[in-house]
Parts: structure tokens; C-alpha cells; sequence
């Protein structure tokens, strides 16, 4: 949920070892889709920095949590971004990052932006 809001798309996936295929331990990012884009390797390394960062914001909101249910962690979070100052910075770096990498297929000149 961390990384949604945050604005990162991954998948959770089973990695050997898991013990269960509803609690992977797995996370599944999207490369092919981000070097069709356009990142090149050191942009993966800040890729993944996003996620530690992100992985971090979700350990301190976790340390409120009185129960491991996830759905206890995601009233402890909330859905407003910038109630969470180190999450709203996230959010606001990985917006401007994805910035530089546009998408296949469209033209920026041809793009209507609404606020």
C-alpha cells in the first residue's frame, strides 16, 4: 500500500522459501515496462532506492500497529499522503523521476494536462 501511494506499480510474489502463497515474501517490479521507457541501469539503482525508502516509511508505520493484520496497518496509514511527510517526499520524487521517461506511444506535444 506504501508503494501505491507512493505512485511505484509492483506485484507481491513467492520467492523460494516462502511458506505460503498468500504471505509472499517476493516483490515484483515492472523492467521491461521501465526499459522500454527508457532507465538504464544507474536509474534502476534509484528505482530501488525508492523502494528501501518506501519499505522504511511502512516499518515506522507498522511500529504503530498493535496486530499484524494488514488491514490494521492500512487504518494506521491512512490515505492522505501528506499526513505522512517522508511518504508525500517519496511521492513527490518518483512523480518527478517518472517525468523523465515518457511513455510509449504517447506524444508529449499532442498531451492535454489536467490539474
Amino acid at each position: 500500500r506504501v508503494l501505491e501511494m507512493a505512485k511505484i506499480a509492483a506485484n507481491k510474489n513467492t520467492v523460494p522459501g516462502d511458506r505460503s502463497a498468500m504471505v509472499p515474501g517476493g516483490l515484483r517490479l515492472g523492467t521491461p515496462a521501465m526499459t522500454t521507457r527508457g532507465l538504464r541501469e544507474a536509474d534502476f539503482a534509484v528505482v530501488a532506492g525508492f523502494v528501501d525508502r518506501a519499505v522504511g516509511i511502512a516499518q515506522e508505520v507498522a511500529k504503530t500497529v498493535q496486530s499484524k493484520k494488514f488491514v490494521d496497518f492500512k487504518v494506521a496509514l491512512g490515505d492522505d499522503v501528506a499526513a505522512i511527510p517522508a511518504l508525500e517526499a517519496l511521492r513527490s520524487e518518483v512523480v518527478d523521476f517518472s517525468k523523465s521517461f515518457p511513455a510509449v506511444g504517447f506524444s508529449v506535444d499532442s498531451m492535454v494536462y489536467k490539474d
